[in-house]
């Protein structure tokens, strides 16, 4: 199940973003906590933000990597370039930001493109990424308890 896409201005962790994969779940936790957190950030604690980001993704984008590489995950070339895509991308305006060549819009741009992309690398990337963790150390696909969902009947 595909989570729904959330708006910047409200953008919070819910159980329709779980893949199935405790530690990444954990972590997807984490992203949307410093990404909120650099999304209303002020220009006083943009700096702040920015590495708070930049860490987070370090750590997980690692964590992720290092299961792909012992698991040989099939499409680790692809998910690996993803991530780099977007460290180059956090890098650069931290970077920017530290020598005051930023303004606060381009922060909370950059802000609400990692709340764009984020749903789809978790759906697709990190969602098969899970699926093969589990395939090869309980032999089976993850199971996702999802808590407040509304169902919705429909009739055929």
């Amino acid at each position: 199940m595909d989570f729904v896409h959330t708006p910047a201005e409200t953008f919070t962790w819910s159980d329709t973003m779980l893949i199935g994969q405790g530690e990444i779940d954990e972590e997807h936790r984490e992203f949307v906590r410093v990404v909120a957190d650099l999304h209303d950030c002020t220009a006083g604690t943009a700096s702040a933000c920015l590495s708070a980001v930049l860490n987070h993704l370090l750590a997980h984008f690692e964590i992720e990597e290092s299961w792909m590489e012992r698991l040989a995950f099939p499409a680790a070339q692809c998910h690996g370039d993803e991530h780099r895509k977007v460290l180059d991308a956090v890098s650069k305006v931290h970077d920017l930001a530290a020598i005051g060549g930023v303004a606060l819009s381009d922060v909370k741009r950059l802000a609400k493109a990692l709340i764009d992309w984020f749903p789809g690398h978790a759906n697709y990337m990190d969602s098969a990424l899970a699926t093969w963790i589990s395939k090869k150390t309980h032999g089976g696909a993850p199971i996702v308890l999802r808590r407040g969902l509304e169902l919705h009947a429909t009739c055929v």
